[in-house]
């Protein structure tokens, strides 16, 4: 434990101190000062991708694109402060829109509609097959998978009167596959191949108790809990981290409202059917609460704050009959763009479980993922990570995990993104292996992605 502690310790050290120290790649010239007082200029489908009129004086804090706190902006109408550098939202590529002719035939509606595709490959130490452990999503080792074919019809919510709106965002592949909802309309008998309506939603804007007011949706949706996304565009690297797959529910059936309670605090309050379920209850019982507040601590939107509970019977999976009668999962995460070329991503996620086969099932993660925008195609990525399930009520191994992902993100137009990587995962007892055998303590993967956005 104690040498995995210290690399912790000097990984989350040197990212601190090169955030710190950040002013920028050398070579894009004087005009990229970070403390410009001009704001942000959004993407358009209009305007020409990366042009200098666009990145010129522009602050760019506010949300990555690829992120999921940037897939759950993309519901409301004008909320969004997109990134000048980083990979091009896949919501305002337009090529549905524009070049088939969508827009003509949605008219002034406010309705859109756009997708994508990925493929990828990813090599593993431990051999071919089902990988037993971690990565995940790109679960097979030695292996070439189509991982998402997605496309999203949506209408996001006006903000300044009563607005009704819709989301239908659906995905097949082997990524849809691993997230298969109970009561879903994939086939979970194929590990490599299926299909899920990730959002099957109805939506409202509210203009009461703020002068922002409140949105309110139903029905299946995306969690609200965690940085990397499920769906490809919504996440920096090819892989997740453990978090996201072994701390937290990545979809589920279930009401949420939103309070915007000004420009910078917004709180979210729903209630859930249990972990990942298409219009069904998980179990018997399973009515679960979820909620989260996000903060931006000034109104430039350079720091961003989030706290998230998620609370009630089979709320998250567990291993294999390692499940208990109560999960709670409590989420910090504190995100700041150390300038408009560096931003770094620090959460932490603890969890308990009641009542499982070997008592009180416990889990804490800590990561930090830092992306750096080296110029306006190509970003480099680094995530550190350590997590601790205590009882193996999580992976079915209970060991301390840590692993170093390091790759980039090259985006050479507003439709590409080829996300090549190298990752290390750690553990303290042999947990990795192949087919859900536990024969190794380390592991080395190496993937790459290619991922079209349309």
């Amino acid at each position: 434990m104690k040498p995995i502690t210290r690399l912790w310790q000097k990984s989350v050290a040197a990212l601190l101190l090169g955030g710190a120290l950040s002013t920028g790649p050398s070579g894009l010239g004087q005009e990229f000062l970070y403390d410009s007082p001009v704001e942000p200029a959004p993407f358009s489908q209009a305007s020409p991708y990366f042009s200098p009129q666009l990145i010129a004086g522009n602050a760019a804090y506010g949300l990555e694109n690829d992120s999921l706190p940037a897939e759950l902006a993309e519901e409301v109408a004008g909320a969004r402060v997109s990134q000048p550098l980083g990979p091009h939202p896949v919501s305002d590529v337009g090529f549905l829109m524009n070049e088939l002719g969508m827009k003509n035939l949605f008219g002034d509606s406010g309705i859109r509609t756009f997708g994508w595709f990925e493929t990828g490959y990813s090599g593993s130490s431990s051999g071919s097959g089902l990988l037993s452990v971690q990565p995940r999503q790109n679960r097979f080792g030695n292996e070439l998978l189509v991982d998402q074919i997605g496309l999203v019809i949506q209408k996001p919510l006006k903000q300044d009167q009563f607005d009704l709106g819709f989301n239908i965002r659906y995905f097949a592949g082997a990524d849809a596959a691993l997230g298969q909802p109970k009561g879903g309309i994939g086939n979970a008998d194929n590990t490599r191949f299926s299909q899920d309506f990730r959002d099957l939603n109805i939506s409202a804007h509210l203009p009461i108790l703020t002068e922002k007011g409140m949105d309110v949706k139903i029905g299946r949706m995306n969690s609200i809990i965690g940085y990397n996304g499920f769906l490809a565009p919504y996440r920096p690297f090819y892989s997740s981290d453990y978090q996201f797959f072994y701390s937290q529910d990545g979809a589920f059936t279930g009401l949420l409202t939103n309070l915007h309670v000004n420009d910078q605090l917004d709180l979210w309050n729903g209630v859930t059917l249990g972990a990942n379920t298409f219009y069904t209850l998980r179990s018997d019982n399973s009515y679960c609460y979820i909620g989260q507040f996000n903060y931006w601590l000034t109104p430039e939107k350079r720091t961003r704050l989030t706290g998230s509970v998620y609370a009630g019977p089979d709320a998250i999976f567990a291993a294999p009959g390692m499940s208990g009668d109560f999960n709670t999962t409590v989420e910090i995460r504190l995100q700041h763009a150390w300038s408009r070329y560096f931003t770094q991503v620090v959460q932490n996620n603890m969890g308990w479980d009641r009542n499982t086969p070997v008592g009180t099932g416990s889990w804490y993660g800590l990561y930090t993922i830092g992306i750096l925008h080296l110029n306006a195609e190509v970003d480099a990525l680094l995530r550190v990570e350590w997590f601790d399930d205590v009882q193996g009520t999580r992976t079915g191994v209970a060991a301390n995990y840590s692993e170093v992902t390091l790759g980039t993100n090259w985006h050479p137009n507003k439709y590409l993104e080829i996300r090549p990587e190298i990752r290390g995962d750690f553990a303290d007892r042999a947990a990795f292996g192949v087919g859900g055998a536990h024969t190794n303590h380390n592991q080395l993967t190496g993937g790459i992605s290619a991922l079209v956005k349309f």
